[in-house]
């Protein structure tokens, strides 16, 4: 295919907010594993080659995830964990073993077969996060080639400066190495928000879209691009009034910046007066300095799915509470909210048993997973309950769509407080608990949900996405994706209505609350928001 030296500007999905420009630098070539058949004599050297190839794999990867837990934090660098015990599991070894010492292939090509056929059979589950993380075996393989056929992987034109990475699916290795002062931004074919990607990109403060069809096709090698996070745009081959625009939105990002950095220690209340309190949101009690320096008057959405992911086995109670307690503790004595496990959709742990699912978008997910596995739930509360001595702690149930369910959970809160007391234990006697309205349904029924909750947190990226039928993933659809919607609107301004009424506190969570251009259309708020 001709690529196109002309400009070319293309719309993706906004997967890392920012703003950069830099020469197209293609990653990601694939290796070609050789293939032969080798004789018995040959097996020893082959399996020999194959540790040793390992042991180097293993060498880098440790390396990787040491650099990234002191430069970013332990949750991107624990992504690392997961190749290594990809890199141990002994089905992968034991099949390429196999098919030396039984089938008499090259280590080469016994590799690149277990490793395709694992990947096939991830890719092939309905589980959108487990399906992700067939990239993450394909990565360990990759690693393994590159190793065995004594290659390095490197930037076609790493001798820039500017750079703006294009792949076809980036490979969280290749993010992990990531230079801010170096790459300037980056473009995918594939990968979503939920990637180790994407959630690397977000963490060193590199602008990142994908799902651009056929980018690496489409951009020339060292010609220039810009990238857009923050619209989900890019620009191939940009114009002299493309490159004066850019730069004039960086002047205006710099000064936006410099201002907010003064402004983060006044009190934010709009220009009538009304008080809004900004809380930030995090996945890991790593992100509370983050949240402290940046002037977060506390934590309006702390995600503890997080801990359950990546791993072979259930986070115990007491580990649970050392994270909550950490956060609640740092933070106090400003409020922090505690969202109750969200797996399901695109996020599930391997160690629950849930059948798959046409849709697990409208399946078995958050609240319903927490009131379908109680033995799990009541080990989160007794955590949360406990943490809640160390500060001001707020309990929050994801993805509520009727009474019952609050009244279900509040009573297995109660039950914990009552294995706590059986056990001498000391906990919060009176946590605040409150409802996510995510869903059209939850937003109807809100003043019969007032009457349950101590509080409210509006999730506006999925309340807005089932509002009006849109999954945002989707290139096809997601310009439908529209925040400004009436329908939208005027659920927002009921949901604000029916708070006040009732007196509570109703907060906003998703990515419109940390939106500027939809700050003047939130002022609707009432005494929290987040």
């Amino acid at each position: 295919m001709t690529r196109k030296t002309k400009r070319v500007k293309l719309y993706g999905l906004k997967v890392s907010p920012g703003l950069g420009m830099g020469k197209v630098c293609v990653i990601g070539e694939a290796l070609k594993a050789p293939r032969w058949r080798i004789s018995p004599e040959q097996v020893p050297g082959e399996l020999q080659r194959l540790e040793d190839a390992i042991a180097k794999a293993r060498q880098e990867l440790q390396s990787i995830r040491d650099d990234l837990r002191e430069r970013v934090g332990k949750r991107e660098a624990d992504i690392f964990d997961a190749h290594l015990l990809f890199l141990d599991d002994p089905y992968l070894r034991d099949g390429i073993r196999k098919r030396v010492t039984q089938d008499h292939l090259n280590v080469e090509a016994a590799l690149e077969d277990v490793i395709q056929e694992s990947a096939k059979k991830l890719s092939s589950v309905k589980d959108g996060y487990l399906r992700e993380r067939a990239q993450d075996i394909l990565d360990v393989g990759d690693r393994l080639l590159h190793h065995l056929l004594g290659e390095k992987q490197r930037c076609l034109v790493d001798e820039e400066n500017d750079l703006v990475l294009v792949a076809d699916q980036l490979k969280p290795a290749n993010t992990a190495h990531l230079d801010r002062n170096k790459i300037k931004g980056v473009v995918t074919e594939r990968g979503g928000p939920t990637s180790h990607a994407a959630i690397l990109a977000r963490s060193l403060g590199v602008p990142m879209v994908t799902g651009i069809r056929q980018i690496v096709e489409t951009a020339t090698l060292g010609s220039l691009a810009i990238v857009d996070g923050y619209r989900g745009q890019v620009i191939l081959n940009p114009l002299a009034r493309d490159i004066e625009l850019f730069r004039r939105r960086q002047e205006e990002l710099a000064l936006q910046f410099a201002e907010e950095e003064q402004l983060k220690a006044l009190e934010s209340a709009t220009a009538d007066g009304r008080r809004v309190h900004l809380l930030a949101n995090i996945a890991s009690d790593e992100e509370v300095n983050l949240a402290l320096a940046k002037g977060a008057e506390g934590i309006g959405l702390y995600r503890t799915e997080i801990h359950f992911l990546d791993r072979e086995e259930l986070p115990r109670e007491e580990e649970q509470f050392e994270h909550y307690r950490r956060v609640v503790e740092k933070m106090a004595p400003r409020p922090v909210v505690i969202r109750t496990l969200d797996l399901g959709g695109d996020k599930m742990a391997r160690f629950f048993p849930i059948p798959p699912e046409d849709n697990p978008y409208l399946g078995l997910r958050a609240i319903r997973i927490s009131l379908a596995f109680p033995d799990v739930f009541l080990e989160q509360l007794r955590a949360l309950l406990r943490a809640g001595r160390y500060g001001d702690l707020r309990i929050l149930l994801p993805m509520v769509t009727t009474v019952e369910e609050v009244e279900e959970a509040r009573g297995l809160l109660e039950k914990a407080k009552e294995q706590l007391r059986n056990r001498g234990e000391k906990y919060a006697e009176r946590v605040p608990l409150g409802a996510m309205i995510e869903v059209p349904s939850a937003a109807v029924i809100v003043r019969d949900l007032l009457k349950v909750v101590d509080f409210l947190s509006v999730g506006t990226n999925d309340l807005i996405q089932y509002t009006l039928a849109v999954d945002r993933s989707n290139v096809e659809v997601s310009r439908l994706y529209e925040a400004l919607n009436p329908a939208v609107l005027r659920l927002l301004a009921d949901l604000r209505a029916a708070a006040e009424e009732a007196g509570k506190e109703i907060g906003i969570c998703g990515e419109m609350a940390g939106d500027t251009r939809y700050t003047a259309w939130l002022g609707w708020a009432t005494p929290s928001s987040a």
